[in-house]
């Protein structure tokens, strides 16, 4: 070939960028006025079925050379882009920025914004940072929230404290932890005996119980918990959370634990049945609930619970948010079961934080688009 030859093949190239360009950017607008029209008619911004849909049909029409799969990868990124630009629009009202929806939470700190965090760790991982803090931007508040990675848990408090920190969720491993050095708790985080949100003020550090409220809101959306059996791996913070807000809605639960002097004692606080880890091919049940962090990223390829016993469950929820498809939940899904993950537990439970602290109400939806967009990005 020669180099005239060439260049008039890169031209050719270069005009058909020019044509896919325009082409993009009229796609792009069509799909900022889906995104206003679902903020109008209070729709989900994903739709998974569709998205689906979107592929299945481009790959009918795919003549090649791409290959199906190079043309579901170039177009999975299209669409991805798509939901974050239809994301903006939500939280902007309907005035897009070509931003992403959670590309710039900046503002201006000044010696009256209240401070907020999460304290755990690890807490690296964690998308509260931004979840509440699209949340701030959109309700015009001002506030900031940080993670903050903490080794000693009674001087972080009290550094808190002296900080005139506002309010703080508490993650692992300090849900149980965190009890005693406290100066009250609701009756519900005493019921649970554990606390994931921490309310400062004049009277000291409060402490209350939102994560059962996230997992009822996911597992009612499963199956109906009233009369159900469910089996939950685990007897930490998390799982404290998820058995008493099943019993407060009349289910069952059999509590599943690599350590019988933990497992059981949680048993018998809540009057539910037990049974080692190593025993887990005898239990049964309609619901088998992941409250460890066996599956979180970045070890994503380990699962709690070995994937024979899956398919004699109707449905399985992991608590686990990152990565938003845990290995457990895959299995699961494979073996025939409804699943659900722990990315909406997380958000019901923020929200609840979020009213808890400022006393308004929280902008769910928009909570959920910029934390959904942010992990699918992984």
């Amino acid at each position: 070939m020669s180099k005239d030859s060439l260049n008039r093949l890169r031209q050719n190239i270069e005009a058909l960028d020019r044509k896919l360009l325009r082409l993009l950017n009229e796609r792009a607008s069509v799909s900022l006025q889906i995104g206003k029209f679902k903020v109008r008619e209070g729709l989900d911004i994903r739709d998974p079925w569709r998205e689906q849909a979107v592929f299945k049909y481009l790959t009918q029409y795919n003549k090649g050379p791409l290959k199906a799969g190079e043309i579901k990868e170039i177009f999975e990124k299209i669409v991805s882009i798509s939901r974050r630009i239809q994301s903006a629009a939500s939280l902007s009202g309907s005035n897009h920025s070509v931003e992403s929806a959670d590309a710039d939470t900046s503002f201006a700190v000044t010696g009256e914004t209240a401070l907020y965090g999460i304290i755990g760790n690890p807490v690296a991982h964690s998308m509260s940072p931004l979840m509440h803090n699209t949340a701030f931007r959109l309700l015009d508040l001002d506030a900031i929230y940080l993670p903050f990675e903490v080794e000693d848990l009674s001087g972080a408090l009290n550094g808190m404290k002296a900080l005139n920190v506002k309010g703080a969720s508490v993650t692992h491993p300090f849900k149980r932890r965190v009890l005693g050095l406290i100066d009250e708790i609701d009756d519900t985080a005493a019921k649970i005996g554990a606390v994931n949100t921490l309310s400062f003020g004049k009277d000291g550090i409060q402490g209350t119980n939102t994560d059962w409220v996230g997992a009822v809101r996911c597992l009612e959306v499963l199956l109906p918990i009233e009369g159900r059996t469910f089996v939950v791996i685990g007897a930490g913070g998390a799982a404290r959370a998820v058995v008493f807000g099943i019993t407060v809605k009349g289910g069952n639960v059999i509590i599943v634990n690599r350590s019988e002097e933990k497992g059981s004692a949680l048993a018998e606080e809540f009057h539910c049945g037990f049974a080692l880890l190593s025993e887990i091919e005898s239990v049964g049940g309609d619901c088998l609930v992941n409250t460890t962090p066996v599956g979180m990223y970045p070890k994503a390829d380990e699962m709690p619970v070995p994937k024979g016993v899956l398919g004699t469950y109707k449905a399985v929820a992991d608590v686990i948010y990152n990565p938003l498809e845990t290995m457990l939940l895959k299995e699961a899904e494979a073996a025939g079961c409804q699943v659900a993950s722990g990315f909406h537990m997380f958000v019901y439970q923020g929200v609840e934080q979020f009213s808890t602290w400022t006393g308004r109400k929280a902008p769910m939806k928009e909570m959920e688009a910029v934390v959904y967009e942010r992990l699918s990005r992984k």
